[in-house]
């Protein structure tokens, strides 16, 4: 998209609609042990589309790092005056993937959580930590229970310039597209708590390691 409205936008893509408008929020806390790239300002918010993922690669945080742990997930959501939800309910997922998107048989949690308003929703997994197979991982909202894009996802502020783009959207788990507005990448608030593992280090290594301490 090359020309910002306002208030207003329209995404339009092959693969993926949706409509962001403004939500304004003043700054949230940003913990240094939270693997995120937003930039800490809830601004955007998003409404439509079928799935909305982050994919995350651990390098990006410590190059010298292979996989993660995760242990939790935080996410913000926006209830815009004017886009009233027709549900609460999301689908909050945990995927293994590449950076073109999650893996067909790579899902590892799927929780369900209840939206509110401008308000950090955390997942805390029964199952964690969730040790993902490579660098490469995603968070998905999974929307189906709603059928009409609700509820509707915080976005960063941006622009994040020269930034590689790291928020997606899709309509089928398949074509994944990039949120550019109006040149540049902008991050749904979607963070994970995780340790991250060595390359080094197979997962019964990283574990003994751990016990130590």
């Amino acid at each position: 998209m090359k020309k910002a409205i306002a208030i207003l936008a329209v995404l339009s893509f092959a693969a993926f609609a949706g409509e962001f408008a403004v939500c304004n929020s003043g700054p949230i806390e940003t913990d240094a042990d939270w693997l995120t790239y937003d930039d800490g300002t809830p601004h955007w918010y998003l409404t439509g589309g079928m799935y909305r993922g982050v994919w995350f690669n651990v390098e990006d945080f410590n190059t010298s790092m292979g996989q993660a742990e995760i242990l939790k997930a935080e996410v913000w959501f926006c209830h815009g005056s004017t886009r009233p939800w027709d549900i609460s309910d999301v689908y909050f997922e945990i995927w293994d993937g590449v950076p073109t998107g999650p893996s067909p048989t790579g899902r590892r949690d799927q929780t369900t959580i209840t939206a509110v308003h401008n308000t950090a929703m955390y997942v805390d997994y029964a199952s964690a930590p969730i040790t993902t197979v490579a660098n490469d991982f995603w968070t998905v909202i999974n929307l189906e229970m709603s059928g009409a894009g609700y509820p509707s996802s915080y976005m960063d502020k941006g622009p994040n310039v020269g930034q590689t783009p790291h928020s997606f959207g899709s309509e089928d788990m398949i074509i994944w597209e990039p949120f550019i507005h109006p040149d540049d990448p902008l991050n749904f608030m979607m963070r994970v708590y995780a340790d991250l593992i060595p390359m080094s280090f197979d997962n019964t290594s990283w574990g003994s390691i751990k016990a130590i301490f």
